[in-house]
């Protein structure tokens, strides 16, 4: 969680950057009413450049926690203010102990913001999601808001250093809670796929049709949930 001196830096932080954004990029969000306002909340976004973790985290109208790798603040200065704005570091060694730092932020009725392709995009379209994302949904028993941002592929391309001034825009899916119930911490895998394979497919929908992946690529990805979903419907 954030001290008092935490808050005020992140909403300090949150300003500048939200008016650095509509300046540079024209930032847009669509359907922000869609967003719950209060209370435990995943935000699932595609991710395809360095921009996406803060600028998806300002287009939510409350206080938002994002998970980074810790591998990625070798300053210690921004590990500073990482800890201070309470981002759950992840740990490669240890990467049980962010679920259950993540679920403890859940739990106490925040919001944060997770990327379910575990990386960067190198082309720009979605990936292969993971499971990671339901995992903490359904332990902290919360909803996903499904997100899709685009332009910031072009922004900062993958390798990058350079910021590119081009229009950049977060869309909203509707928030959804995963009905399930049974035992959430030993969690069937076939639900794990299931529920992870609906979860990309909203993100999916957000997305214009360059940045969606190819049909045969999917279904191997995606195989036997999408053969479940197909039994299901014929029964």
């Amino acid at each position: 969680m954030t001290s008092r001196w935490g808050k005020i830096i992140y909403t300090c932080a949150k300003g500048m950057l939200w008016m650095l954004a509509r300046l540079m990029f024209r930032y847009r969000i669509h359907n922000r009413q869609r967003a719950p306002l209060a209370g435990p909340l995943l935000v699932a976004s595609n991710h395809v450049s360095h921009l996406d973790p803060p600028l998806v985290g300002i287009s939510l109208p409350r206080m938002v926690f994002n998970m980074a790798k810790k591998e990625l603040f070798t300053q210690p200065l921004l590990m500073r203010f990482m800890r201070c704005i309470g981002t759950i570091l992840v740990d490669r060694g240890k990467g049980t102990q962010a679920l259950v730092d993540a679920c403890k932020y859940l739990e106490n009725g925040q919001c944060i913001v997770i990327f379910p392709e575990g990386t960067r995009s190198q082309d720009g379209t979605l990936q292969r999601g993971r499971s990671g994302v339901i995992v903490l949904a359904i332990r902290a028993n919360c909803p996903i808001l499904p997100v899709a941002i685009c332009g910031s592929e072009k922004a900062m391309t993958k390798g990058s250093k350079r910021i590119k001034p081009v229009p950049i825009n977060v869309y909203y899916g509707e928030p959804y809670r995963i009905a399930y119930q049974g035992d959430r911490q030993n969690i069937p895998r076939e639900v794990l796929r299931r529920e992870t394979y609906f979860l990309m497919e909203q993100i999916e929908a957000l997305l214009p049709e360059r940045m969606r992946p190819d049909p045969q690529i999917k279904r191997v990805w995606y195989r036997e949930a999408q053969s479940n979903e197909i039994n299901a419907s014929t029964t």
